[in-house]
């Protein structure tokens, strides 16, 4: 009998050792790194936020009365079992097990309840919006859609605050979409197309009104790729929200939506986000704030012609290709040919001409414009902000080429140190040269968290060199991986480190069979036609 109260002893002891330690000691270790897929240079995400510091404490208390509570327990096994009888030792080891039990409770309450804090700290649905349309942070609302769903871009961004109550809404697909589940015609619309709000649903997320057909003016890009929504289209002063209150309204994309392929384009949650609008109309226009090539300027021909702007601008009106697009114009003695794309939230347009001038060093092709010219770029008055101010005057400018092309790629010199992004900032990435915006997306850099789960984010590029990748609020104690590619490209439409080493001996080795070896200590390099 007394064996088997030993055994039964033993077994409670040992459970409650496997039940009790801290599951830190218990998990495997993972390191947060990014994977820069030509470099192998690595990203840390750390928490270095109040509130992790705040987490790091409650961990290691509770950490402390657990294991606490297991050499207690351990005691009083050794009481218990060498007691041989005595009433004493049975007490008191008696006594020890409920005092820990007792405390042990109260030690699993605290816990309970600590982890339920943590969890509305680090993963809840509250967002840090940065004003401008420009989004920062928050959980989830709904599923997956932007950066690793069909969605590149978007405007209002996920959770953004400070909003205009006259904005439009915008959204862009990265293939297309069928028009019909995206437009409504006839009945009750009074425009030429309205939202299909089975499938596009405004909610005020302070009341739960939806808006109905009539409310949302809709139109669609020819290549079903851009959707824009004007809330309250043709009804002048009535706007979004409140001018006396900020105001929260959610935006839900269903999963009844289907690519023109006929796939669907979301999984089963769709995709929905939140944005707040502020008690204010904008009536200020947008404006040029910067210029490549710089005015006055002598540049390689191979450089692209990029227009950054002081806010949003409606894509409709400023993306297209030369002849039917002419908003934007780029001309010698006529208007040149080639394309105009809009990227980096709708705040940068990018032109590329259609000659054909070269290779760069990931086998790519490089355009340029016509050599030793002297060039006019013009921005025409028919751009808009995403509240419909127009450009209060043409910008133009001028610049010169010369004979030659610029094929050196750009690097990376600068990145997050380990440890160093909190739990809702963006990651950013410098390089050694301007990047052409349009290349920055979400098809040329990836994050996940691993080892391979899906989650929101959106890109952005700073002052021309810093990438920022943003992203819904991260889990903490989780590892994410970010990855860049080779198809990231400055503004000479060279590719980023086409190399995947520098060894001063010249065996590097570039991304293509084809492509030429590099001279010692250097990356390689294309070569023109």
């Amino acid at each position: 009998m007394l064996k088997l109260k030993k055994i039964t002893v033993f077994l409670i002891i040992l459970l409650a050792v496997i039940f009790l330690l801290p599951k830190d000691l218990l998990a495997q270790s993972n390191s947060v790194t990014g994977v820069n897929d030509l470099t192998n240079a690595g990203v840390n995400l750390g928490q270095t936020d109040l509130k992790q510091v705040i987490a790091n404490i409650i961990n290691i208390i509770l950490a402390f009365l657990g294991t606490l509570a297991v050499l207690l327990f351990l005691y009083a096994g050794y009481l218990w079992m060498t007691a041989n009888g005595e009433a004493a030792k049975l007490e008191k080891a008696k006594k020890i097990m409920v005092d820990t039990a007792i405390g042990l409770a109260i030690t699993l309450a605290a816990y309970a309840i600590a982890s339920f804090i943590l969890k509305a700290l680090f993963d809840g649905t509250f967002g840090n919006g940065n004003g401008n349309g420009n989004g920062n942070g928050g959980g989830y609302h709904g599923g997956i859609g932007i950066g690793n769903g069909i969605i590149e871009s978007h405007y209002p961004m996920r959770n953004a605050e400070d909003i205009p109550r006259n904005t439009n809404i915008y959204i862009t697909f990265k293939e297309a979409i069928k028009p019909e589940d995206l437009l409504f015609t006839g009945g009750d619309c009074d425009y030429n197309a309205c939202a299909k709000i089975d499938n596009l649903i405004l909610k005020n997320n302070a009341d739960n009104t939806v808006f109905d057909n009539n409310s949302l003016q809709a139109t669609l890009s020819d290549d079903h790729k851009v959707l824009a929504l004007n809330p309250f289209a043709g009804d002048v002063g009535n706007y979004l929200g409140s001018a006396n209150q900020n105001t929260s309204y959610n935006f839900a994309l269903s999963n009844e939506i289907s690519k023109d392929n006929g796939e669907a384009a979301f999984g089963l949650n769709g995709y929905d986000w939140n944005f707040t609008v502020n008690e204010e109309v904008d009536l200020t226009p947008p404006s040029v704030v910067s210029v490549i090539p710089q005015a006055g300027s002598t540049n390689a021909r191979n450089t692209i012609v990029q227009v950054n702007f002081s806010e949003g601008v409606n894509p409709l009106l400023a993306s297209g290709v030369y002849p039917s697009f002419t908003n934007i114009n780029v001309k010698q003695a006529n208007i040149l040919n080639g394309t105009y794309r809009i990227a980096n939230q709708y705040k940068t347009v990018e032109f590329v001409t259609d000659s054909l001038c070269g290779t760069n060093s990931c086998g790519g092709n490089v355009y340029c414009l016509p050599a030793s010219a002297s060039l006019t770029a013009t921005v025409t008055t028919n751009i808009k902000d995403m509240a419909d101010n127009v450009l209060v005057s043409e910008y133009s400018w001028s610049f010169n080429t010369n004979d030659t092309i610029d094929l050196v790629p750009p690097k990376i010199i600068s990145m997050e140190d380990d440890n160093a992004v909190a739990t809702d900032a963006p990651i950013s990435v410098t390089f050694d040269k301007s990047l052409m915006t349009a290349s920055v997306n979400s098809d040329n850099i990836a994050f996940v968290e691993v080892p391979s789960n899906l989650i929101n984010y959106w890109l952005s590029v700073v002052s021309g060199e810093t990438i920022k990748i943003s992203h819904d609020r991260l889990k903490s104690y989780t590892a994410y991986q970010p990855t860049l590619s080779s198809d990231i490209k400055d503004v000479y439409q060279n590719c980023f480190q086409p190399c995947r080493c520098q060894d001063p001996s010249g065996s590097c080795s570039c991304n293509t069979d084809n492509s030429p070896a590099c001279q010692s200590g250097l990356s390689c390099q294309g070569q023109a036609n």
